[in-house]
């Protein structure tokens, strides 16, 4: 829906909202890749958690949620408002740590995050390198699409993960 009101509001596209290219989506699904990659083995490593066995709908309802709510907004508001509006201004690290920053101080303040000192940690480390990543991305391709398939790589892999 938003990518159709984007062509119907030229305005929008300010913000990246718009298609992407296909090589620029594929760049996005990579890094989502190497994301989850990353995050399964270091969570392997991580002295306490496993993969979740807890069910495939209890995993499809929160990847639908990261699908539909929780990725989507965080690209449209963090990357598309907040980045863009700053980039015009700045140049793109100031932009990029402002946008990462708001974006990071969402989920710390979120009560649904396991309060372990670990998970807090590795929170944010991954979700700031997610938001940077989403930022070059947004950069890159003028889109916020491949941002939003590198978060959802990165979440599908944070969904299967269990303390």
């Amino acid at each position: 829906v938003l990518l159709v009101e984007a062509r119907r509001w030229p305005q929008l596209r300010a913000i990246g909202l718009g298609g992407a290219r296909p090589s620029h989506a594929l760049a996005g699904l990579a890094l989502g890749a190497f994301l989850r990659a990353h995050l399964l083995v270091t969570a392997a490593r991580t002295f306490g958690y496993r993969l979740q066995t807890s069910g495939l709908s209890a995993y499809l309802g929160a990847l639908a949620y990261d699908v539909g709510a929780n990725a989507l907004t965080a690209e449209w508001l963090f990357r598309g408002a907040v980045f863009s509006l700053l980039w015009r201004r700045v140049t793109f690290w100031p932009a990029a740590a402002l946008a990462t920053g708001l974006s990071l101080l969402r989920y710390l303040l979120d009560p649904a995050l396991p309060h372990a000192v670990e998970a807090r940690v590795g929170a944010v480390f991954y979700l700031g390198l997610v938001g940077l990543i989403a930022c070059a991305l947004r950069a890159w391709s003028g889109s916020l699409v491949p941002g939003y398939l590198a978060a959802l790589g990165f979440f599908a892999a944070y969904r299967t993960l269990a303390p």
